[in-house]
């Protein structure tokens, strides 16, 4: 008689998420303030491709759902919309830290059941000249692929009190970031677009107002 395998799952390397990850990840869909935000992502490719441009190629069922959009386009169609769905709750749990409001219960309930599907990591590997996680290859779902994600999510609501989780203060924007500046103050994603496009429209109210 043949004993039951108990062979574990194979284990793939897992780097180490950056802090932001998951506002990058929420910041996907931008303009949020507007009657039609813009969305970046259209399908799982484009999902994949973020990933991999985010340095997380290699996490955990990353190679098995890369060819479902071919193979099983409505299993693709149904992982990309769990990712969606766990993006948006990514979204309004950062948000409510940027707003210093509480998160609400279903978000928070919902993030922990995905950290729950997620792989864990439980030791280091080399990689190279240094390391990186190593997690098991789990079932292919939503959480699996976007464990870094969820992983970096985790960390940021652990760390909320040391980091200072900002929402850019253009009303139509809404673009989530980690505020690293010296002082403290930083109000804006990016200077140079929502920034300098407050300042000319303080300037064209002065002109209006003749002051």
């Amino acid at each position: 008689m043949t004993a039951p395998s108990h062979a574990s799952p194979p284990i793939v390397p897992a780097p180490a998420p950056a802090d932001d990850l998951c506002l990058e990840f929420a910041n996907t869909l931008s303009w949020r303030g507007k009657i039609t935000p813009t969305e970046t992502l259209a399908g799982l490719p484009d999902l994949l491709r973020w990933l991999a441009a985010a340095g997380q190629g290699s996490s955990p069922c990353f190679a098995t759902v890369a060819e479902w959009p071919r193979r099983h386009p409505k299993r693709a169609a149904r992982l990309f919309a769990e990712a969606l769905t766990l993006r948006e709750t990514i979204f309004r749990c950062a948000f409510a830290v940027a707003a210093g409001n509480a998160i609400a219960e279903a978000d928070f309930t919902t993030l922990n059941t995905a950290l729950g599907d997620a792989p864990c990591r439980h030791r280091l590997v080399r990689s190279g000249e240094g390391f990186t996680w190593a997690a098991a290859d789990v079932r292919p779902t939503a959480a699996a692929l976007l464990a870094p994600v969820l992983w970096s999510a985790a960390e940021l609501l652990v760390q909320a009190r040391h980091r200072s989780v900002r929402r850019c203060a253009n009303d139509e924007c809404l673009w989530l970031f980690v505020d690293r500046s010296k002082t403290g103050s930083r109000r804006w994603c990016d200077m140079a677009s929502c920034g300098n496009r407050a300042k000319a429209q303080r300037h064209y109210r002065r002109l209006r107002s003749g002051c």
